[in-house]
């Protein structure tokens, strides 16, 4: 526990991250991580499930489609339906699944996303105009959370970061470049747009978060999911803000909060992503939009007890995670960095202080390659090596 598209052709243009697959040819999956594929069928049948273990799905793939083009959505609504720094999703057929768990939630007009109605991991994203093009029924195209796939890691093609433009500040991708030797694109929209584009996007200094409603000074940072049921600000640290928290989750710059990766199971299971990034702040420190103090029941916010003594809460209503509690520090909360809006940017850089000397319960790592690429580029970030030049 922490202490805390099917073969879609470039005329498809929508600003979700619907993918043209044919630009990412796969490369079949050695032998020995076919267990589960029938020799006969040449199909591989995978399933996801959830923290609470409530929320199930199954699909079917060909053989010939693995591994399966994933890849990493950075976009406003993406962090604020998931509380975390970017998705992660894979293009599959139809699911088999139980809807009766999961609660639904249109994002936009084109985008119904489902997550677990007990601990609110995103299990399913459906891009609904989609199909209108393929003529198959206006169906959509289904996007499973590949974090939640029980499946090897050479499973998913991981290629590229998409909807950079938002962050300001390139998010996690900075962090993120390569991943077992290969590297990642970076696009400022969805790589539908490649002929304008050559994947290698760095962020300019001179942009504004549209979508930022709280204050713009530095004495308090707005957070909220996307429905905004959940909103709250949080103050800076004061003289007294790190006496109820460990030493490992002090900052040395006491004007700012502490912040890490995380890539626990329980964690990835309910957050729907391999990483998972939390800030460290005093619930002192938290103020609810009437000006009253923070309380983990507000809003549309749901409580999933994950372990004894250990909650979990989201938004009831469009699945955000929002904060990681327990019994043993009750003045202390855990607070998904999906959830702020900056002007600096995704990692609120000027209000975190974030770890660069580790990631936090890397044994539970499911995805080792990417993990390591992981620390790797925290490593380098943190060093100043491998921070890109802010250019105008």
């Amino acid at each position: 526990m922490p202490s805390c598209c099917r073969g879609v052709t470039p005329r498809v243009i929508f600003t979700y991250h619907l993918i043209p697959l044919l630009l990412f040819q796969p490369t079949p999956i050695p032998e020995s991580n076919c267990s589960n594929m029938s020799p006969s069928s040449s199909k591989r049948t995978l399933s996801a499930t959830c923290l609470c273990q409530n929320s199930t799905l199954t699909f079917t793939v060909s053989a010939t489609s693995l591994p399966l083009p994933t890849h990493f959505c950075h976009c406003s609504i993406c962090r604020h339906t998931h509380g975390t720094l970017s998705t992660i999703h894979a293009p599959i057929p139809t699911p088999v699944v139980n809807f009766t768990t999961l609660t639904a939630y249109a994002s936009s007009s084109r985008v119904v996303r489902y997550f677990c109605s007990t601990c609110g991991a995103h299990m399913l994203d459906r891009a609904t105009e989609m199909e209108q093009e393929d003529g198959d029924g206006g169906e959509g195209q289904w996007y499973v959370a590949a974090s939640l796939v029980d499946a090897e890691e050479v499973t998913w093609n991981l290629h590229s970061h998409m909807n950079l433009a938002s962050t300001l500040d390139g998010g996690m991708s900075i962090w993120l470049e390569e991943i077992n030797g290969k590297k990642l694109g970076k696009w400022k929209g969805s790589i539908q747009a490649q002929w304008i584009e050559t994947g290698d996007w760095v962020p300019a200094a001179s942009t504004t978060i549209a979508s930022m409603k709280g204050p713009k000074d530095d004495d308090r940072l707005y957070a909220h999911c996307h429905c905004r049921g959940v909103e709250f600000y949080i103050s800076r640290p004061g003289p007294n803000s790190f006496d109820h928290l460990p030493q490992s989750l002090t900052p040395k710059d006491k004007t700012k909060w502490y912040a890490s990766s995380d890539v626990c199971t329980s964690c990835r299971l309910c957050s729907s992503s391999f990483l998972t990034s939390w800030m460290f702040t005093s619930t002192a420190s938290l103020r609810l939009p009437d000006g009253s103090p923070y309380k983990h029941v507000f809003g549309t916010t749901k409580v999933y007890e994950s372990s004894p003594g250990v909650m979990r809460t989201f938004c009831g209503k469009c699945g955000a995670l929002v904060v990681y509690a327990c019994v043993e520090r009750s003045q202390m909360v855990d607070i998904g960095v999906g959830l702020l809006d900056t002007e600096s940017g995704a990692r609120a850089e000027d209000w975190l202080e974030w770890r660069t000397h580790k990631v936090s319960f890397e044994e539970d790592a499911v995805w080792k390659g990417a993990v390591e690429a992981l620390k790797e580029g925290l490593r380098r970030w943190g060093e100043g090596e491998g921070q890109e030049k802010v250019t105008v």
